[in-house]
C-alpha cells in the first residue's frame, strides 16, 4: 500500500504499460501528472499546439503500431486534438488521449469555471471507440490499461480518458495490482477452410483489394498473390503492402477507371483489412464483382459497400498463411492476368491528368515525386499533407513497403504532414523520413517546426508553395473561372521563417536539385525547410 497522486498514478500505469513517449502540452490542469513526469523520467515532447501533438502521436503510432499517447487539458485543449483524434479514428490508427476536467464537484453543470466544456466525453466519442470520465483515484491504473488495450484491440483507433483536477491533485491510498495479462490477437472464424478454397478455386479473373488492415501481413499478401497469380490494388491506407513494382500490383490505383472495370468484372474480389471506403475510391460509383470475401478483425466491414459472400473476422496474416498451406490452383491462364495488370497500370497512367484534373503542373509534380523516390531508401517514410502534389502521389510514388506513404485520406485533415513525419522520426531515429506540404496546408501547424529544431530532427520539409490553397483553386475555377474566392494567399517569406526557428531554408525556382538537397538534409543535423516556388517553376 503506498500513498500517490492521481497524477502519479497516471504516469506509473503508463510506463507499465510500455509507453515510452508522450506527446502534449501542459496546463493549469494537468500539472499534477507534469509533476509525476518530472519524477519518473518519461520522455515527453511538448508540441506548440494540441493538434501538433495529437498528429504526433499518430505519426509515431503509424510508424510503431503501438499507441501513440497525448496529454492536453480539458476544454480548448481537448478541442484543439479533436482534429488528430478524427484522423485516427478513420485510419483505424490506436492512440490514447487523456485530459484533465475541472474538480468533480462541478462536473455537467454550466458553473464557469476555467476550461469548462458541457460534456467533453460526449464531444470526444464522436472521434474516439470510446470516452470516459475517471470517477475515483483508484479506478485510474484499470482505466488507463482498459484505454491502452482497446485503442490496438479489433479494429485500432483512439480511445479517450479524462480525469477531474482535484482525483489528479489529491493523495490515495494505492495497492499495487495483481496484473493477468491477456492475448489481444484476434480470434479467427471457425469458416470452414473447403468453401473458401472452393470459391477459389472456381474463379478465373480474381482481384486482391488490400487495406490498412493487411499491413502487417504483407509478406503473405505477396505470396498468396504470386502462388494463384492474383492481382493486387490498394486503398491509400494499404498502399505499399504489394511492392507497387511487382508484375501483379496494380497500385493505389481505385479511383482510376481500367482499374474499377477490372473489379466489377472479376468474379471474385478478396477484400482484406479495408473497409471499401468511398474516398479511397474518390467517392466514384465502385461495383465489385461477382463474389466477395473479406477477411477483416472489423466483422461491420462485411455489410459496408454490399455484404460480403463470405466474411472472415480475425487477422488477415493468419487467416491467409492457412489458405497458403492449401493444395489449389485457379482456373484460366496467369499470364493473362499479368497481362492485365500491366493493360490497366498503362491505362491509368495515360489517365493521369483527366482523372486528376490537373494539366500544367503535372510534369513537376512527377518530377518532385520520382526524386523523392530516388533519395528515401524502401523503408524510408513520406509524410505528404492534403495538398495537390499528394493526390498524384497517391498513384504515382512508388511505395515498396506498407506505412511508407502517409496520406490523411479519410478525414482529410490539413496541417498533418510536418508534425505526422515528426512522430515518426522520433519513434524510429535512424529512419529516413521526409514531409511534403501545400503552403496552405502547412501553415496549420507551422509552430511545430520550434520541434523539429529543437531535437534537430535530419527532417527535409518540402513546401509546395502555390500560394494559396491550390487544390481547392482549381476545383472551383472548373466550376466557374470567374467565381474563385478565399483561395489566394500573400506570399509568405518562407526562408525568413526558417531563419526565424533556427533551420535551414531554400527556395526552389526548379525542382532539377530537388533529390540532391534531399539526399544532404537527410543526413544534416537539424531540419531542412525546401520551399518550391511553383510559379516560378512553370515560367
Amino acid at each position: 500500500m503506498r500513498e500517490i497522486t492521481g497524477g502519479q498514478a497516471v504516469i506509473e500505469t503508463l510506463v507499465d504499460s510500455g509507453v515510452e513517449k508522450i506527446f502534449g502540452i501542459p496546463g493549469i490542469h494537468n500539472l499534477a501528472i507534469y509533476d509525476a513526469i518530472y519524477d519518473l523520467g518519461i520522455d515527453h515532447i511538448s508540441s506548440r499546439h494540441e493538434q501538433g501533438a495529437g498528429f504526433m502521436a499518430l505519426g509515431y503510432a503509424r510508424t510503431t503500431g503501438k499507441p501513440g499517447v497525448a496529454l492536453v487539458i480539458t476544454g480548448p485543449g481537448l478541442g484543439n486534438i479533436a482534429t488528430a483524434m478524427g484522423q485516427a479514428f478513420h485510419d483505424s490508427v490506436p492512440m490514447l488521449v487523456i485530459s484533465s476536467q475541472v474538480e468533480t464537484s462541478a462536473l455537467d453543470y454550466r458553473s464557469g469555471y476555467l476550461h469548462e466544456m458541457k460534456n467533453s466525453t460526449f464531444f470526444a466519442s464522436s472521434v474516439s471507440k470510446e470516452s470516459r470520465c475517471i470517477e475515483h483515484a483508484w479506478q485510474i491504473p484499470g482505466a488507463l490499461r482498459d484505454a491502452y488495450r482497446l485503442s490496438v484491440s479489433g479494429r485500432p483507433g483512439p480511445v479517450h480518458v479524462e480525469i477531474p483536477l482535484d482525483i489528479l491533485e489529491n493523495v490515495y491510498t494505492h495497492a499495487d495490482p495483481v496484473i493477468v495479462e491477456k492475448s489481444e490477437k484476434p480470434q479467427t472464424d471457425s469458416v470452414d477452410v473447403n468453401s473458401v478454397c472452393d470459391l477459389l478455386k472456381e474463379s478465373v479473373n480474381p482481384i486482391i483489394l488490400a487495406g490498412g488492415g493487411s499491413a502487417a501481413a504483407s509478406a503473405e499478401v505477396r505470396m498468396f498473390s504470386e502462388k494463384l497469380a492474383i492481382p493486387v490494388v490498394s486503398t491509400c491506407a494499404g498502399k505499399g503492402v504489394m511492392d507497387e513494382r511487382h508484375p501483379l500490383s496494380l497500385g493505389c490505383r481505385l479511383h482510376f477507371p481500367p482499374v474499377q472495370a477490372m473489379l466489377s468484372e472479376s468474379d471474385l474480389v478478396i477484400a482484406l483489412g479495408t473497409e471499401l471506403s468511398p474516398t479511397d475510391f474518390w467517392e466514384r460509383s465502385l461495383t465489385l464483382g461477382k463474389k466477395l470475401l473479406c477477411i477483416n478483425t472489423d466483422p461491420g466491414a462485411f455489410y459496408n459497400q454490399r455484404t460480403a459472400d463470405i466474411g472472415i473476422k480475425g487477422d488477415v496474416r493468419e487467416v491467409l498463411g492457412r489458405y497458403l498451406e492449401m493444395d489449389m490452383e485457379l482456373p484460366g491462364a496467369p499470364e493473362e492476368r499479368y497481362r492485365r495488370v500491366d493493360d490497366a497500370v498503362k491505362d491509368s497512367r495515360a489517365m493521369l491528368s483527366e482523372i486528376s484534373g490537373i494539366k500544367r503542373e503535372l510534369p513537376l509534380i512527377l518530377s518532385a515525386l520520382e526524386q523523392v523516390r530516388s533519395v528515401l531508401p524502401p523503408e524510408g517514410i513520406f509524410w505528404t499533407d492534403m495538398a495537390t502534389p499528394s493526390y498524384i502521389g497517391i498513384s504515382e510514388y512508388q511505395a515498396r513497403e506498407p506505412l511508407t506513404f502517409l496520406h490523411p485520406v479519410g478525414f482529410g485533415t490539413l496541417g498533418v504532414a510536418l508534425p505526422g513525419a515528426i512522430g515518426s522520426i522520433v519513434s524510429s531515429p535512424g529512419r529516413k523520413v521526409c514531409a511534403m506540404a501545400g503552403d496552405g496546408g502547412f501553415q496549420f501547424t507551422l509552430q511545430e517546426l520550434a520541434i523539429a529544431s529543437e531535437l534537430q530532427l535530419p527532417l527535409p520539409l518540402i513546401v509546395w508553395n502555390d500560394r494559396g490553397y491550390g487544390e481547392i483553386r482549381r476545383n472551383q475555377s472548373q466550376k466557374s473561372p470567374s467565381r474563385v474566392i478565399a483561395v489566394e494567399h500573400q506570399g509568405l517569406d518562407f526562408q525568413a521563417l526558417a531563419k526565424a526557428y533556427h533551420m535551414r531554408g531554400m527556395r526552389l525556382g526548379s525542382v532539377e536539385s530537388l533529390g540532391e538537397l534531399l539526399a544532404e538534409s537527410l543526413e544534416s543535423k537539424g531540419p531542412t525547410l525546401i520551399e518550391i516556388d511553383v510559379k516560378e517553376c512553370l515560367k
